[in-house]
């Protein structure tokens, strides 16, 4: 059992570059579905729609960074065109895999989506969007990388940037443990949904990388199940 007083980052079988593409596929699909049961758009959504709302913005453009399978924005272009806000969708991942999955999906869901392949921490800058959001990506990093990431979100953010992330606690270890091996059959998700956990930060740890990228009004809070909500706009 790992020791959640600090960070315990083990490999994750779903970063090796040379993982099965079959293996990865069903990944990425235990994973959507994850997302789904844990309500991944939902807590984004609420601070998108308000911000939406508070600013009578009814046209906005957003990028996903390390968008993955493309789940998350993919439900939230639903969840705009439902409440009659016009999002212009953009995505980026550095893996050419998860581009062409997200093309697919989109393809299929008849949505509309910039797709671009790109490292999301050394290569240029983000194309400037309005709303700039993050799921499930900085328990990947190493603090220097998380605040390099917020930074790079941050300059090319008009608006706002939201960053949702697993946080690391023993509750939430012992429910992505719980949930990962009931909801999907992918020994991928099996192993790296409790490692993602025990390498998470927490969200008092996410605020303070915040504070040292340079994002000082930036907020956080706790979402249940298992993850955190950093949000930051500018004045």
């Amino acid at each position: 059992m790992p020791n959640l007083s600090k960070r315990n980052r083990l490999p994750e079988w779903m970063d090796q570059p040379d993982i099965d593409p079959a293996l990865h596929h069903h990944a990425l699909k235990g994973l959507a579905r994850l997302n789904y049961f844990s309500n991944g758009a939902g807590v984004l959504w609420k601070p998108i729609f308000n911000l939406a709302n508070k600013r009578n913005l009814t046209n906005l453009s957003m990028l996903d960074v390390a968008t993955g399978s493309g789940d998350i924005p993919i439900a939230l272009s639903e969840k705009a065109f439902r409440s009659n806000i016009n999002i212009d969708f953009s995505v980026v991942d550095k893996s050419p895999f998860a581009i062409k999955l997200v093309q697919s999906k989109c393809k299929t869901s008849n949505i509309k989506m910039e797709c671009l392949e790109m490292d999301v921490l050394d290569g240029p800058a983000f194309p400037e969007h309005d709303i700039i959001i993050c799921s499930l990506f900085l328990h990947h990093l190493d603090n220097g990388e998380a605040i390099k990431l917020m930074q790079r979100m941050a300059q090319s953010a008009r608006i706002a940037i939201f960053i949702n992330d697993l946080e690391r606690s023993w509750l939430n270890w012992n429910m992505v443990w719980v949930s990962s091996h009931l909801l999907t059959r992918s020994p991928v998700v099996h192993m790296d949904g409790p490692r993602s956990v025990a390498g998470a930060f927490t969200a008092k740890e996410a605020l303070k990388l915040a504070s040292d990228a340079g994002l000082k009004e930036a907020e956080v809070q706790s979402c249940f199940p298992c993850r955190f909500l950093l949000s930051w706009v500018k004045l």
